[in-house]
């Protein structure tokens, strides 16, 4: 389920990291038109606050995806992977066609590129999805996970890690 995630995530290239935020411009082809092609009114951005972390090691990972049946597996949209160094970390996907996405991030805290996971594939690292979803018994739906963006919205998703199995 998660393996997928794991893949999306290592093929991001590209982040400029300023004081844990990283800004990730899509340069790839949305809806039919480049991205750099759109004005900031008709695309969106999204801001993704993310909290919960236990210390200041590692890096976290965010991806980012545009539909239910790319969720969890190598269709995202975009991905991010940036060092820990506070309490909070900040990422931003710029150029976004309007419409609904879905984040899942989680705390990679040995760095190893992977969300570790213990008995029966339970994540052993600190996760977390937009709009404050849950999984139960899994992961969180994209359904539950999506927000909606608007043409020329610049919005704020907080996301708290949280849920990793004690080993």
């Amino acid at each position: 389920m998660l393996h997928g995630f794991k893949h999306a995530l290592a093929g991001f290239a590209g982040s400029v990291a300023l004081a844990g935020t990283v800004i990730l411009p899509l340069s790839a082809s949305l809806g039919g038109f480049a991205a750099s092609a759109r004005t900031s009114q008709e695309t969106a951005s999204l801001r993704v606050e993310l909290t919960g972390f236990a210390d200041q090691t590692g890096d976290v990972s965010v991806a980012l995806y545009g539909d239910a049946q790319s969720w969890l597996g190598e269709g995202a949209v975009a991905s991010a992977s940036v060092p820990v160094d506070g309490a909070s970390v900040t990422v931003v996907f710029d150029g976004l066609a309007p419409g609904q996405y879905a984040a899942i991030a989680y705390h990679d805290v040995n760095a190893n590129g992977e969300l570790d996971t213990g008995a029966m594939r339970i994540p052993s690292e600190p996760i977390g999805y937009s709009a404050g979803a849950r999984g139960r018994f899994g992961p969180a739906r994209f359904d539950a996970a999506a927000v909606t963006l608007a043409a020329g919205e610049d919005r704020v998703e907080y996301i708290r890690l949280s849920g990793a199995m004690v080993q």
